[in-house]
């Protein structure tokens, strides 16, 4: 998983464009002449506006509302299960004690609030990585059952990717002979994990948390939409991050069960 990530975090801002300044540095020491010399000073500039293009408002919004534009409509076959998909965790580094991200707790506070009540509920999310104690679908679990009295019917305790969350909990729902379920994740996330969805053969009506809009701030409208911001170039890579994973799930093909 370090691996994947690793290579995920190349091809986004702000890795790939101050890659590519430093590149345009190096360049610069070439003899003035050389042709390579004179590809340092466009190659820097071109670096340079892409990296305050990513960090602005109005792009984030943009590149969010193309992602939103994504997102599959509901089938008309009525649901018979919610299934709520995690999304990352806080670990003390200290003591190892964890808990649900703000992520994972919107996603169950969200099911909770807008799922109906009377359908059962998955939970699916494993370890990502091998320090991690608890399941994600554990820590899920434990705040839906203690703190919201909702019981939980299946536990998914072993995926470590979107496609892992699809494979696993198709496999677990099959078995139940639940063929439609209410997928409730963030919105960003929702094309790719919808579509992986109905390629597991469960069909999903969706039910995203939040919006694009409720991300931008009313004091970054106006000229300030394009000033480069830091929780602008967060919501960049994020977004960016979901086109190139639905890019690489289309090329790929659906993951086996995986057992833990």
């Amino acid at each position: 998983m370090e691996l994947q990530t690793a290579l995920s975090t190349l091809l986004m801002p702000p890795f790939a464009p101050l890659v590519g300044l430093l590149v345009a540095l190096a360049l610069w020491f070439f003899p003035a002449s050389s042709l390579v010399a004179k590809l340092s000073l466009p190659l820097a500039i071109l670096c340079g506006l892409t990296l305050w293009v990513c960090a602005t408002p109005a792009f984030s919004d943009w590149l969010g509302r193309q992602l939103l534009a994504q997102t599959p409509t509901a089938p008309s076959v009525e649901p018979t299960a919610v299934v709520i998909l995690g999304g990352g965790r806080y670990r003390d580094a200290d003591t190892g004690a964890e808990r649900l991200s703000l992520t994972s707790l919107d996603r169950v506070t969200w099911a909770v609030t807008n799922a109906p009540k009377e359908l059962p509920i998955l939970v699916s999310g494993g370890r990502v990585y091998k320090d991690e104690k608890a399941s994600e679908a554990g820590l899920m679990a434990d705040v839906l059952e203690k703190l919201f009295s909702r019981p939980v019917t299946w536990r998914e305790n072993c995926s470590r990717t979107t496609a892992e969350n699809a494979a696993n909990s198709a496999a677990l729902l099959h078995d139940s002979g639940v063929e439609s379920v209410i997928l409730v994740t963030h919105w960003w996330h929702m094309p790719r994990a919808a579509e992986v969805f109905a390629r597991a053969g469960i069909q999903v009506r969706p039910m995203p948390v939040g919006s694009p809009g409720e991300l931008l701030p009313r004091s970054q409208s106006g000229v300030l939409r394009w000033l480069p911001s830091a929780g602008a170039l967060l919501r960049t890579q994020v977004y960016w991050r979901e086109l190139l994973g639905d890019f690489w799930y289309r090329w790929h093909p659906l993951p086996e069960k995986r057992n833990c």
